[in-house]
Order: C-alpha cells, then sequence, then structure tokens
C-alpha cells in the first residue's frame, strides 16, 4: 500500500473515531431532551420512542410555573457564583505565592496533599461539618453553603493556578516593581492580566463543581437553601420515577453553565493550551 493512500486511510479513521466519539457524548444529551418533551407514555414506553411520539411542553410549564423551582434557581446560581468567586479569588492569591516561593521546605509534599484532600470521599467530611453547622445556627443557610463550597473546592483551584503562575516570568514583576509598582498593584494589574486563561478555566471548573455539588445541600440544606440537585433528586423516589419533569428540569439546569461556558471560551481553549506548555 502507497504511503499516499495510507496517510488517507488514516485521516478517514480519525475522522470516524472522532464522529463516533461525538455522537456517543452527545447520545445522552438528545435522550434528556427528547425524554423531556414526551408525555408520560410516550416515557415509560419500551423500546424507547426517539422520534414517534408527539411532542409536548407540558414539563417545562409544569416546572417554570412552579414558584419553588423558580427560587431554588436562583439560590443555586446565588451560591455557585459566590463560592466560585470566594474560591477563584483566595486561590489566586494562594497559587501566586506558591509560584513565587518555589523552594520552601515541603512545597511538594504540601502540593500533593491539596490533591489528596480533594480526592477524599466527601461523606468523610459531612459529620464535622453537620456538628459545626448546626452549632453555629447555620443549617439551611446560603451562607454555610458558599464557604462549604469554597472551602472543598479550594485545592483543587489552588493546584490549577500555581500552574498558570508559575509560567508569569519573574522579569515582568522585576521590571514592573523597579518602575515602582507595590505588591497590591502588581498583582492587581500585571500578574492577573497574564495568568486570566488560568484564571477562566479554573472559574469554570470550580463552577461545574459549585453547580453540580449534590452531597453538601443535601445533607446541610433545607427548603430556604435548596439547589438543583437536590431538587431534581426529588423526581425519584420509592414509589415513583417521573421521567418527563425530571429530564425537563435537567435540561434546564445545563443552560446556565453552557451558556457561561459559552461566553469565555476563548479563555477558557487558551488557558488549557498555555496550561499544557511546561518549561
Amino acid at each position: 500500500m502507497s504511503t499516499p493512500l495510507r496517510s488517507r486511510l488514516a485521516v478517514v479513521a480519525s475522522y470516524v473515531i472522532l464522529i463516533g466519539a461525538l455522537l456517543t457524548a452527545l447520545f445522552p444529551l438528545f435522550w434528556i431532551f427528547s425524554t423531556s418533551i414526551k408525555s408520560r407514555v410516550d416515557a415509560f414506553a419500551n423500546p424507547p420512542r426517539f422520534v414517534s411520539f408527539e411532542p409536548t411542553a407540558k414539563n417545562y410549564r409544569q416546572l417554570l410555573g412552579d414558584d419553588n423551582f423558580t427560587r431554588i434557581v436562583w439560590n443555586t446560581i446565588q451560591i455557585t457564583v459566590a463560592s466560585t468567586l470566594l474560591c477563584t479569588t483566595i486561590a489566586a492569591f494562594a497559587a501566586y505565592a506558591l509560584a513565587r516561593h518555589r523552594r520552601f521546605p515541603g512545597r511538594r509534599p504540601f502540593e500533593a496533599t491539596l490533591i489528596l484532600v480533594r480526592a477524599l470521599p466527601g461523606i468523610i467530611l459531612m459529620v464535622p461539618m453537620f456538628q459545626v453547622v448546626t452549632r453555629l445556627g447555620l443549617y439551611d443557610n446560603k451562607l454555610a453553603l458558599i464557604v462549604i463550597y469554597a472551602t472543598l473546592n479550594m485545592p483543587f483551584a489552588v493546584w490549577l493556578l500555581t500552574g498558570f503562575m508559575d509560567q508569569v516570568p519573574v522579569e515582568v514583576e522585576e521590571s514592573a516593581r523597579t518602575d515602582g509598582a507595590g505588591r497590591i498593584r502588581l498583582f492587581v494589574f500585571i500578574i492577573l492580566p497574564l495568568a486570566l486563561p488560568g484564571l477562566a478555566a479554573t472559574t469554570i471548573f470550580v463552577g461545574l463543581l459549585s453547580w453540580n455539588e449534590f452531597l453538601v445541600p443535601a445533607i446541610l440544606a433545607g427548603e430556604d437553601s435548596k439547589t438543583l440537585p437536590v431538587y431534581i433528586s426529588g423526581f425519584v423516589s420509592a414509589r415513583t420515577l417521573d421521567w418527563g419533569p425530571l429530564a425537563a428540569a435537567s435540561c434546564l439546569a445545563i443552560i446556565p453553565i453552557a451558556l457561561f461556558t459559552a461566553l469565555i471560551q476563548r479563555q477558557l481553549v487558551s488557558g488549557l493550551s498555555s496550561g499544557a506548555v511546561k518549561e
């Protein structure tokens, strides 16, 4: 077989594999959306009906007409935005300190510990967290969820941002200091703009973790601070499984985070690309 023909076959095979992977990734989303516009009878049909059914907006009308749903969406947005900003802000300072003080004793074990802490099963931390929150009188309080979300995501954010801060040239800081820039001004106007792609990537990942968090609000939130993942799980019970509203709520839950990701897609791609470059 000639080399040009072999190359063309390799290209075709690559496209076939990529298209197959894309369809595999998109199929669950298609299934959820199709289920969200089905009647109860069509949703429970066996075998599943992907095309031969009459679409209905009943599930979406049911959700959007529920005051609890709109309140819970607003709760989730507030908690996600506040915890993400808090986590990313503190992590940026911590990552900058780690990046600029490379040789302090125990740096590598400290960085490894950051990942290990985030990798711990969340249920291990729930008992002490529940005791602390209840004793402080913060059960079913959005402020408690914001602080806990930020705390749980902090190790991952610090670890991720440290790699980006490491890539900011020290010479840029030295030049700014020569021109009389103070530490705060240097950090805000020099370091952060240079690390913006990394900040965008970190913000998206932390936002996703906060938006999808289930265990913490399931244990520490009541009706006043309930979030979307807990609300959606309520459609599943020991006696019934309401597929239509569950799928519709899942589709609506995807929209805010998808829009946010699309808005800063360029910074995200740039951040992931630059994060892959090592000195």
